[in-house]
């Protein structure tokens, strides 16, 4: 699928695929008065308070108003099969506008209300017709330009439709990125960057030749899935996983003598597959239910962001797609500015609504009730537990990996709502969340992999709903491609802004023909009806920050166009899936003879190739085993250690009477130094002289190897090191043992030397 200015295609389902559009634009009419009594419902907007029902805006965004569908049918005011749409927008003042020109369309004719669009601006109810007065709208880009961003192309394999059992199935490929954290590790090498490739580079790829599933449920399947507990159970797994991930990368690094390669791609790897899950966590953050929620937040805690989750839910959900929210990035804006930016901000943005939940609950922003400051405890004892399991070693990992993580959570904010900006209606009030204010993709695989967190308009325009029954729709705004491409895209930034400036001009233009027009490209409002922009577990924390009018009721999960008669009748402007299939085939087919062939030729030569990679990794530059130890001043406290169990210990102690223990020991801080690459001259005499005739026996040898074992780990030194120690200690056995003995086992009395143990 083509990410420039080209015509791309997914594959056309059997149901309706998704479709985007923004919070509808049109002007209720004011009709009679018991009429428009019954018809208009909530004023839609974001912010803090309710714009007042009779404040004026501009016609290009005007403020959203629900209509009281059913009751309207009740009362025979609009046709059952036929009638307006349920999402209106209040009238507003014409700037320098031609006069408009006026429609009549019989309110009993389901087909001319529907070839007129959706309810127009000042749509009037007048003696059973409906008066609509259209705004002069002119379309700047051609239709084949939309279709281009609204197809996705590839193969256009789906899921979706596939039943219950293979969907959650499907979700549990969510954890394959931390298997191949630990097998990347223990290959070692060039394979420790295994996840971050796997992530950054395979998945784009396969996203671009698997394509969309653009398949949305029947009402019979929402329900089923929607009650589902599988759906949950499939998000438990990521906590224990995540978890087990992150404590082996902290043993790994603290008792492996890793090159600064290898450290580093366990760590970007590890943070990435950290990464990959804010699909889930996202999901987990959002769920009522106990067991999800403190999976989500603990997640967090191990990611050492543990307010995002505060941010995120009365935050960024009530203020997306405007200027008071962090979280969302104008055009632009580059992501290596905007994350750290949105990565303090938002902790300032959730230290400020903890504390407004707090004083509506009688208790400080200090308190021991505050949840920031919970989670980050939280995360203090979880690095002092892994420096106290590993060592000092392990800490710099734990926080890198955790900073990583985050950066991808909010590298996934900037992409999600890249130049999409809502009405300000008045000061610091804006219209409603709604389908044109986050950009869509559908794709098959990096949607298994983040639990659907990419139907991103359907989540923000209707919060509560799971992530097992999102929908996705091509009227929507839609990314050329999944998450995982796109972020790697955004490290690019003339790049990223060459391929998606273009698209959010497109966007802005479908959102002034509807509050022009009431359609979207020349159709019918596409999406279903209903709206909740913030939903958590704390319904009482909701409505602190939400009025209780900004929670539209839907009347269904169906959208009132159907996408897919539009494009058996040949009309423009409707999504065109299945386009170009050939070359993706041709693609994926060359893509598996790849692996194949790969696989073939790894059983003759890939070894050769692996130990090959890792000796050059190895190669690499790295600190000598002296530096490590921390040269002189870390070697000399080590030695004093080793040197005080020689003389307390009875199967050495012998050798020590007598001497002089200041120049023995300085003696063997030099020999200790020398040995292990240390620009040090060693002073004393030879190995072989100072041994000969002291009789060593196996037993004293292996008394030794404990001493300095032990010594190594009381100063905090991990296996790695001991490791390399321990076979420069062996490598002197000949010089120490001359004279060796054999050491008599108890078990069975026959004899071995110290070195075969």
């Amino acid at each position: 699928m083509p990410l420039l200015r080209q015509s791309s295609a997914a594959r056309l389902h059997r149901r309706k695929p998704m479709i985007h559009a923004s919070d509808a634009d049109v002007h209720a009419g004011k009709g009679k008065a018991a009429a428009q009594d019954n018809v208009e419902m909530e004023t839609l907007h974001v912010v803090q308070e309710v714009a007042s029902p009779q404040q004026e805006v501009d016609t290009e965004q005007a403020t959203v108003v629900h209509t009281g569908v059913e009751d309207a049918k009740a009362e025979g005011k609009i046709e059952a099969d036929g009638g307006p749409h349920p999402l209106r927008a209040k009238a507003a003042p014409q700037e320098v506008h031609a006069e408009p020109v006026k429609a009549v369309v019989d309110d009993g004719d389901a087909d001319a209300t529907q070839a007129a669009g959706t309810t127009r601006p000042e749509e009037k109810l007048h003696n059973g017709k409906t008066e609509v007065a259209q705004d002069n709208f002119v379309r700047k880009h051609d239709l084949q330009e939309f279709e281009s961003i609204q197809s996705h192309g590839g193969l256009g394999l789906s899921l979706t439709d596939k039943g219950l059992l293979l969907n959650v199935l499907g979700h549990f490929s969510a954890y394959l990125p931390s298997a191949l954290c630990v097998l990347g590790a223990v290959w070692g090498g060039a394979w420790t960057w295994l996840t971050f490739v796997v992530g950054w580079v395979v998945v784009p790829i396969a996203d671009l030749i698997l394509g969309a599933d653009s398949y949305n449920l029947t009402e019979e399947e929402e329900k089923k899935f929607a009650e589902s507990v599988w759906f949950r159970v499939v998000t438990w797994f990521h906590f224990p996983i995540q978890v087990a991930t992150v404590t082996f990368g902290a043993y790994w690094v603290a008792t492996h003598d890793l090159t600064w390669a290898e450290w580093l791609g366990v760590t970007f790897s590890i943070g990435t597959a950290e990464g990959f899950g804010i699909g889930c966590v996202h999901e987990l953050i959002h769920r009522p239910g106990t067991v999800d929620f403190v999976s989500g937040v603990l997640s967090l805690c191990w990611s050492n962001y543990g307010h995002f989750w505060i941010e995120h839910l009365w935050g960024h959900h009530r203020n997306v797609a405007s200027p008071l929210d962090p979280a969302s990035s104008d055009v632009g804006d580059n992501v290596w500015t905007f994350v750290p930016r949105c990565m303090w901000l938002s902790f300032v943005e959730a230290w400020g609504i903890e504390a407004k939940i707090l004083k509506s609950r009688g208790k400080g922003a200090l308190s021991v009730d505050n949840r920031i400051l919970q989670a980050y405890a939280v995360t203090a004892l979880v690095a002092g537990a892994y420096h106290q399991a590993f060592g000092l070693a392990a800490l710099p990992f734990f926080f890198a990996q955790g900073f990583i993580a985050a950066w991808i959570v909010d590298n996934t904010n900037y992409i999600e709502h890249y130049g999409l900006r809502r009405k300000e209606v008045s000061p610091g009030v804006y219209e409603r969340v709604g389908w044109l204010h986050a950009w869509d993709t559908p794709e098959l695989l990096s949607n298994s992999l983040l639990f659907k967190i990419q139907r991103h308009p359907d989540h923000h325009t209707n919060a509560g709903r799971p992530y097992q029954v999102l929908r996705t729709y091509p009227q929507a705004p839609t990314l050329p491609t999944g998450y995982a491409g796109m972020i790697a895209l955004s490290w690019f930034p003339p790049l990223f802004w060459y391929v998606m400036d273009w698209r959010v001009a497109l966007v802005k233009e479908q959102e002034r023909e509807f509050r022009a027009t009431g359609t979207l490209l020349g159709n019918a409002y596409p999406f279903p009806d209903g709206a909740q922009a913030v939903y958590s577990f704390d319904t009482e924390a909701d409505k602190l920050f939400i009025p209780a009018d900004y929670v539209v009721r839907a009347s269904s999960n169906q959208p009132a166009f159907d996408q897919y008669a539009a494009q058996k009748e040949g009309r423009r402007g409707v999504s065109q899936y299945g386009r170009n299939r050939g070359s993706r085939v041709a693609a994926l087919l060359a893509l598996v003879l790849a692996v194949v062939g790969g696989a073939a030729v790894y059983g003759g030569f890939g070894a050769t190739v692996h130990v090959q990679t890792d000796r050059a990794v190895r190669a690499l530059p790295r600190p000598t085993l002296f530096d490590r130890l921390g040269g002189l001043e870390g070697i000399r406290p080590l030695v004093s250690s080793i040197y005080a169990k020689h003389t307390a210990d009875p199967l050495t102690a012998a050798w020590f009477e007598g001497k002089n223990h200041p120049v023995v020991e300085e003696h063997v801080v030099e020999f200790f130094a020398a040995g292990t690459g240390g620009d040090v001259t060693y002073t004393g005499r030879g190995m072989l002289d100072v041994h000969r005739g002291m009789q060593i026996s196996g037993e004293a040898f292996l008394a030794v190897q404990d001493h300095v074992l032990t010594s190594l780990a009381e100063h905090g030194y991990g296996q790695a090191v001991k490791d390399e120690v321990l076979g420069i200690l062996f490598s002197l056995r000949p010089d120490v043992l001359p004279d060796l003995k054999p050491i008599a086992t108890a078990a069975t009395g026959s004899a071995v030397e110290a070195g075969e143990l």
